[in-house]
């Protein structure tokens, strides 16, 4: 649990930044890996969403909001990925 919500939390706030036009995507992924030593094996903070499935992590991300507060809540726009069961990357 305490791994999830490390990991989450991070990920939450690179969709907040890509949702803002701060960053892309990939960059988010390369700046997680090579920048604060995101754990590799999840592929960076936007790749885990994928790896995940965004419904899935939205519905994990919505349980962690209502046990530890607001810093779970997702961003409108990626509810509405999760919604048609987009992805960050397409295939």
């Amino acid at each position: 649990e305490v791994c999830r919500r490390l990991m989450y939390a991070q990920s939450l706030e690179a969709a907040r930044c890509i949702d803002e036009g701060i960053v892309s995507p990939a960059d988010a992924d390369v700046g997680s890996l090579l920048g604060w030593g995101f754990p590799a094996i999840l592929g960076g903070v936007i790749s885990q969403i994928d790896t995940v499935g965004s419904s899935r992590f939205v519905l994990e991300c919505d349980r962690l909001a209502q046990n530890y507060g607001a810093r779970f809540n997702v961003p409108p726009a990626l509810r509405e990925m999760a919604d048609r069961g987009g992805r960050y990357y397409t295939l």
